[in-house]
This record gives C-alpha cells, structure tokens and sequence, in this order.
C-alpha cells in the first residue's frame, strides 16, 4: 500500500507498467510491418489534415468531459458531494490507470472508488456509483452494436461473416455479464456470501496473517451501503435520464472521433460502418478480462475490422495510428498530469480509511 507520495514511488509503479506499453506499441508496429504497405500508409499519414485531425482530437475531450458527465449524474442521486473539476480529473486519472495497467477498467474503476472516497463517500455509494455507470455503459455498446448491425443488414451493407461472428459473441458475452450483475443486483445474499468466500480465501493465502473477521466486518459494511444505494436508483427511475442523455453523448464523441480520423486521411467512411466497427472493438474491451499489451491488441483489432470492412489496409492503418494519438498518447499525457496531482494522495487517503474502524 502506498502511504506516502514519493517520486520513488511514482518511478516504480511507472517502471512496472510501461513494459506493458512498450511491448503494445512494438506488437502493434510488427503487425503493420506485416501486414501493411508501410510506404502506402506514411504517405497517407503526410497528408493528413490536421484542422480535422485537431477536430477529432476536440471530440475525443468532449467523450471524457461527457464521462465525466454520466459519473457525476450517478454519484448525486447517493448524495455524494463530488465537484464536478475533481470528477473529470478522476476520469483522466482512471483512464491513464486503464491504459497502463492491462485488466480492462476494472483498474481504473477500483481508482475512481478510492478518488471519491477522499470527499468522504462511503465506498458502498462510490461502488455503487461505479458499477452502474459500467452497466449503462456496456448497455449502450450492446445496444448501437446489434442496431448498427440490424441497419447494415436491413440496407444491404457487406457485413462480412467474421464481423457478425464476433458481434454475436461480443453480445452474447455483454449478455451473460449483464444477467450476472442482475442475479447480484437482486440476490443481496449472494453477495454476503461472495464477499465472505473472498475474504476467507484472503485468511487462507496470508496464513493468518490478515484480520480476517475485522475485514469482514468492513466488506458487509461495504456490501449493505452498496445495496442501500442501488435501492435509491430504483426508487427513483427519473434519476437514469440525465446518466443516460449523457452516456449517448459520450457514445457519439467517441464514434466522431474516430469518424474524423478517418475523414483527416482523406477517406470517407460509412457511419454504420465507423458505429459497428467502433462497438465490436470497445465490445470486446469492455469484457472484464486482463488483456497484456492492450494498447497494441486494441490498434491491431481495429486496423483488422476496418480492414474486413473492405477498408484498404494502409488507410486503415493510418487512420488507427492517428486514433492511437489521440485515445492512447494523448490520453496518457494527460492522465500522467492526473496522476501526478491524484494519484498516491488518493491511494494513502484510501489506507488511512480502511484502517480506522468506522
């Protein structure tokens, strides 16, 4: 556990995850230099048109700002006292932590608990908060996946069959995660007896080592606020309006910005196509599963979809380079400044709360 912020501190957590970006980006680089015609692809990138290129950049802040949006609306039905400058830095921070730590948002969504605990949230509300936005989240995915792929079959768009295997899977998979949040959202019992299991297992592995029945106390504490709060949102079904308003927002920036990636190579795609070839990639990350050397796996998959799409695959190519800028380099910049002003004051914050009986 972090209790102190210290650069030595920041240096090593730093040097433990960026090997899984370094060996990302040279997966992603190898694929291109076997997959692609990398003179046909740098003369696409040399004529890029950086006033739609800053434009793309533009939709991608308004994508986090609208985050950042959807999160607020879900913390304030709970009461939580969240200014909304703190929540979209948090977003930036977990986002960074998404990028640098290979087990796809739940890393950054455990990093968003711990920042709203420091205004004094209690971590069952800040969970709360948390796994709903995941849900609505993974709901709107779902949702423009199987709608995008209805319209392209309906107008007779070439929806080549290992894109519509992969949207089966991918809203299958969404599916069956969605009808196991829902068991736990409605089986409060259930998740005493998990979070007891979790615990016990913990005892197990210390060897006596970790105060088992005093953490037990603390996750049933955690488990009952937790339920208390998703009680308050189905008290209240008007308090998913603005969430989802916003959600659908942070769905359209996304899809723009990567339509405008293309449009600055100078290649017109078809909006179907950016909105089915956008959800299955995001789909497939939002699968709750570690992928190492994500950043690479996510450039390979889309550069390969647009490509099944009949994209040429130089263009494709440049056009991913250009949304890896502005999604992955971009985003780190500026997670790294959230970082530095966040980061290890929210994880020694976070101690100091779980060690103190409440």
């Amino acid at each position: 556990m972090f209790v102190e912020d210290s650069p030595v501190q920041r240096r090593a957590i730093l040097t433990k995850t960026i090997p899984f970006i370094a060996v990302g980006l040279v997966a992603f680089i190898l694929y291109i230099l076997f997959f692609v015609d990398v003179n046909t692809m740098i003369s696409v990138l040399g004529q890029t048109n950086y006033l739609i290129f800053l434009a793309a950049t533009t939709a991608t802040i308004l994508e986090m700002v609208f985050f950042a949006l959807t999160w607020q609306f879900f913390l304030k039905p709970l009461s939580a006292k969240v200014p909304f400058k703190d929540t979209f830095i948090y977003t930036w921070f977990s986002n960074f932590i998404d990028l640098i730590i290979p087990a796809e948002s739940i890393t950054g969504e455990i990093s968003r608990v711990v920042c709203v605990m420091r205004h004094d949230v209690d971590s069952g509300k800040a969970a709360a908060s948390v796994v709903t936005h995941r849900i609505l989240g993974m709901c709107v995915v779902a949702g423009t996946l199987a709608i995008g792929a209805f319209l392209m079959i309906a107008l007779q768009i070439p929806l080549p069959i290992t894109m519509q295997n992969l949207i089966y899977l991918i809203i299958s998979v969404t599916v069956f995660f969605l009808f196991l949040a829902l068991l736990i959202f409605t089986r409060e019992k259930w998740a005493y007896r998990i979070a007891e299991k979790i615990v016990g297992c913990a005892g197990w592995i210390s060897r006596g080592r970790l105060k088992t029945q005093e953490l037990k106390e603390k996750v049933h504490r955690v488990v009952s606020v937790f339920y208390e709060s998703l009680r308050v949102f189905r008290a209240n079904p008007r308090s998913f309006v603005l969430p989802l308003t916003f959600a659908l927002a942070t769905w359209f920036f996304a899809i723009l910005g990567y339509y405008l990636a293309f449009s600055a190579v100078g290649y017109t795609m078809d909006w179907l196509v950016v909105i089915v070839g956008y959800s299955i990639v995001v789909g497939i990350k939002a699968i709750p599963v570690g992928v190492p050397a994500e950043i690479g796996v996510t450039g390979i998959a889309l550069t390969f979809v647009f490509g099944a799409f009949g994209v040429p695959s130089s263009i494709s190519a440049a056009a991913v380079v250009l949304i890896m800028v502005m999604t992955v380099l971009f985003r780190l910049i500026i997670g790294f400044i959230s970082f530095q002003l966040v980061g290890f004051h929210a994880m020694a914050e976070a101690e100091k709360i779980f060690s103190n009986k409440k």
